[in-house]
């Protein structure tokens, strides 16, 4: 299994269905698709793949690092109360449509027990979780987001540190900002429920 643990040269052109990369001053690295899972798909900080450019995801800091595990650990807990299921920090995600080749890596990723989890490069999950990083902007990851949601993932969940808000992609929410005493729950993830502002109160310890 590729759980790799951990976007400098991430660049695109915009999103229509196709995302591809954040602006920024390092241009990405172009290579094949097999180099790319021989030699940057278990990196950290993590690299993505978009068609022949291989970008790399920010160092975490200490907000995000944080946020990420409290999702793993709450994750990690409703998972034991569900057979079969699986959930790790920064899967190499196959997120592929036929001639458009592409690997994604979310910051922490749910499979429910029905969900096909793929070996050591993942099939899409139920859940795909990203945390904004400084310097990347809303509309790049709310695009990444919806990515996920076109290519066979369930539900994405944005976590905004700064906002202390999180963003819920799935059928009928489009974006739908939750904060404070609000609920993360989805049909996807039965009986998982996460007050928002119970999320964030680790970064106040």
């Amino acid at each position: 299994m590729r759980l790799v643990t951990g976007e400098p040269g991430t660049r695109a052109s915009r999103y229509d269905g196709r995302m591809s990369a954040e602006p920024t001053s390092l241009a990405p690295v172009r290579i094949s698709e097999s180099e790319y899972l021989a030699r940057y798909a278990d990196l950290k900080p993590p690299y993505e793949f978009v068609n022949g450019e291989v970008t790399q995801k920010p160092m975490t800091k200490r907000e995000h690092t944080l946020l990420q595990d409290e999702i793993q650990a709450v994750l990690r807990e409703y998972r034991r109360r569900t057979k079969g299921a699986l959930s790790g920090p920064t899967p190499t995600v196959n997120m592929s449509q036929r001639a458009d080749r592409r690997y994604r890596v979310p910051d922490v990723g749910y499979w429910g027990p029905s969900k096909p989890q793929g070996g050591e490069i993942f099939a899409p999950p139920t859940l795909a979780v990203e945390i904004q990083s400084p310097g990347q902007t809303l509309a790049f990851l709310r695009g990444k987001c919806r990515e996920y949601r076109e290519r066979g993932v369930d539900v994405a969940w944005l976590v905004l540190p700064s906002r202390r808000a999180v963003e819920v992609f799935e059928e009928g929410r489009d974006g739908v900002a939750l904060s404070g005493e609000d609920v993360l729950t989805s049909p996807h993830l039965p009986g998982f429920e996460l007050r928002v502002a119970e999320l964030f109160a680790v970064l106040d310890e």
